[in-house]
């Protein structure tokens, strides 16, 4: 494969992974977890991500063996930006049940509903 073309797929690679980790990112996490989330950690999480994949392809089509130092550290970068996501999100999920419980105790207005005798009087 030449050059050019290997950076077309590489290219084509990252921007479907982008996809593919929001996708399942809100699928696992749950969509309420993610709106409350700051855009900064999304969007910082899920490029780390893209990118340390496309380097794990390229660290594999570099080497004739399917493990090498470089493609096991990215491969342990992989892993690690995954943990962060879900401790990330694990935390949101714990801010969004506490919002809610609050939302439970909240009270309601003592005023009596208008009945039609009430306004004939």
């Amino acid at each position: 494969m030449t050059p050019k073309v290997l950076r077309l797929v590489l290219t084509l690679e990252f921007l479907i992974a982008i996809v593919a980790i929001f996708t399942a990112w809100s699928e696992i996490g749950g969509q309420a977890a993610l709106d409350l989330m700051p855009w900064g950690w999304k969007l910082g999480l899920a490029l780390a991500l893209a990118l340390a994949i496309v380097r794990y392809t390229a660290a594999l089509m570099e080497q004739d063996d399917f493990w090498s130092i470089r493609s096991a550290r990215w491969f342990s970068l992989i892993l690690i930006i995954g943990l962060a996501m879900g401790v990330v999100t694990f935390y949101y999920v714990l801010q969004e049940d506490t919002m809610d419980s609050d939302d439970a105790n909240t009270s309601t207005s003592g005023i009596a509903p208008v009945t039609p005798g009430h306004l004939a009087a």
